[in-house]
């Protein structure tokens, strides 16, 4: 998350050791070889399999089920390459491992996650081959990012990770926003990214349906789109609702957004996305959903909290929690979604170690050596979880003191959250927090 090229999707591979003051040195590791950070979007050669969500083995995903200890304490699973694959993609989709790693395939390196608290895609096409692949994950060893990572995170038993190959014109990223409009009606709007993943100029058409309890049809129709090598290219297509239908903490209404994307007159992938859509505001130091005011007590929870622990405290009245510095899984935020219990996120960083001073040497906060860490986790934060309707905002860090990384990624926050607010209420009031 950062100023890196491309959303640090590709940066550095290198470790950058600068001296901060006398003796004291301190080492920023950057993630490389990574894609483009996303939210969890798996797709279905049926639409039978798409509505059934299943996370089973399927033409375009593998789980990774398998997984054994190395010798260094990391990861080793395998997977089958099939020929089918053979013009596609492969992504390596690992989610959050608890710490940074490498990651191996076949015995080569392929790229390295810095942030081991956020989703992270490798593209692993040129290293993959027909057949038995086996896949490794090593951790970095005395971890070069403890100094912001002061929060007691604990490592996955086991990793989650799977392969995705999709058709060669395939559908990267799926978003959505709405506005209330006059008498009681909600415009929503539905944004599809779309990728060529060939050397040659390709279209296809997408269709879409968005449906109410699986039996009432909102809207429906269909975009194409023609892209050039390696083109990326984003669908738009609304929907007008009842502002009944809106998401929120009273009314956790989620409606189908049902897809498929059809190329030289195949139907090759599909989806059926459950999508709450709520219209959020941050307006004079209040949170207005749905045109109504967000008042009450947030209570702070850890980020490995499960889903039976958010549940319990759902029961007892609670419906917005504040996640400390960490990693929250996909399972806690989707029972979020689904009943209605208001979510802010904050970003895997806590220097609290290093004290408060801002002086060379002192907190990392305001060491600009870590700026590029601190907007990478930011952004990666966002961008694997922006597809939750829970998430009403975000925070920078935990009793990080200030500075100019946080500085910088407030801004960098700002242009990508949309309409979430963004907080860091641990630097003493300053302008980087809404």
């Amino acid at each position: 998350m950062s100023k890196i090229i491309r959303n640090a999707a590709i940066a550095f591979a290198t470790i950058t050791t600068v001296a901060l003051g006398g003796d004291r040195c301190s080492a920023q590791m950057l993630s490389d070889g990574c894609d483009l950070h996303r939210s969890q979007l798996i797709p279905y050669h049926t639409a039978a399999a798409a509505k059934e969500r299943s996370m089973e083995r399927q033409r375009y995903m593998q789980p990774i089920t398998e997984w054994s200890r190395g010798v260094d304490g990391g990861f080793e699973g395998e997977f089958t390459f099939p020929f089918s694959w053979l013009e596609r993609q492969v992504f390596l989709r690992v989610e959050a491992t608890g710490r940074g790693y490498e990651v191996l395939l076949n015995g080569k390196r392929v790229g390295l996650a810095a942030n081991g608290y956020a989703a992270t895609e490798f593209n692993i096409t040129k290293h993959s081959r027909e057949d038995k692949n086996r896949v490794e994950l090593r951790f970095l060893e005395d971890n070069p990012m403890a100094p912001i990572e002061c929060f007691g995170g604990v490592i996955a038993e086991s990793p989650v990770a799977y392969i995705i190959s999709q058709p060669r014109v395939r559908v990267r990223e799926v978003m959505s926003d709405v506005e209330i409009g006059m008498a009681g009606v909600a415009n929503a709007v539905f944004s599809v990214v779309m990728h060529n993943e060939t050397l040659g100029r390709k279209s296809a058409r997408l269709y879409y349906d968005v449906y109410l309890n699986d039996t009432m049809r909102l809207a429906g129709g269909h975009r194409d789109v023609s892209l050039g090598m390696y083109g990326v290219d984003t669908l738009r297509f609304g929907a007008s609702l009842a502002d009944t239908l809106l998401w929120s903490s009273r009314n956790p209404q989620r409606i189908s957004l049902r897809m498929y994307n059809r190329i030289e007159g195949r139907d090759v992938e599909f989806y059926d996305l459950p999508v709450g859509l709520c219209e959020l505001r941050y307006l004079g130091g209040q949170m207005v959903v749905n045109r109504e005011v967000v008042d009450g007590q947030w209570l702070d929870m850890s980020p490995a909290s499960t889903v039976e622990e958010v549940a319990s405290k759902a029961r007892q009245g609670v419906d917005k929690i504040r996640f400390t510095a960490g990693c929250v899984s996909e399972d806690v935020l989707s029972y979020c979604d689904m009943e209605g219990i208001y979510v802010a996120l904050t970003a895997p960083i806590n220097s609290s170690l290093s004290g408060t001073s801002r002086k060379k040497g002192g907190n990392p906060s305001n060491q600009p050596s870590w700026k590029d860490s601190y907007v990478e986790r930011t952004l990666q934060m966002i961008h694997t979880t922006k597809h939750h309707v829970c998430v009403v905002a975000y925070y920078l860090a935990d009793a990080s003191s200030n500075g100019i990384c946080l500085y910088e990624s407030y801004l960098a926050a700002k242009k990508v959250a949309g309409n979430r607010a963004v907080f860091y209420s641990d630097g003493g009031n300053e302008w980087n927090n809404d």
